[in-house]
């Protein structure tokens, strides 16, 4: 079975933090899905062409990576296409309890 993750975000813009949790993930996944979120409460800076147009740059010729927006939730997006992982970033203790409160509502919606 194909191991697919998910690394959701809005990527506005997509930063050297971003790649660097993206190439760790190719590492250890078979498929890496780039999810750029929609989030109409969330005013972007950069168009969602725009933020598309640059990880496609970053990543258009490695085969292993997929990039997709989406609106909705995150565990909806996963069961779409059959990604079994989210792959989140954490800078500071205050970013991991909010991850930690995100990890379990997904739990709780896809076991």
């Amino acid at each position: 079975m194909k191991r697919i993750a998910l690394v959701p975000g809005t990527f506005d813009p997509i930063t050297i933090g971003h790649v660097d949790i993206i190439d760790r993930a190719l590492l250890m996944f078979d498929e890496v899905w780039i999810g750029i979120g929609r989030n109409s409460i969330k005013q972007s800076l950069f168009s969602e062409e725009k933020r598309r147009t640059w990880i496609e740059q970053i990543y258009g010729t490695n085969p292993k990576v997929k990039v997709e927006a989406y609106e909705g939730l995150t565990t909806d997006f996963c069961r779409k296409i059959n990604a079994q992982f989210i792959i989140r970033g954490i800078r500071t203790t205050a970013d991991f309890d909010y991850e930690k409160n995100i990890a379990q509502m997904n739990k709780a919606q896809c076991p």
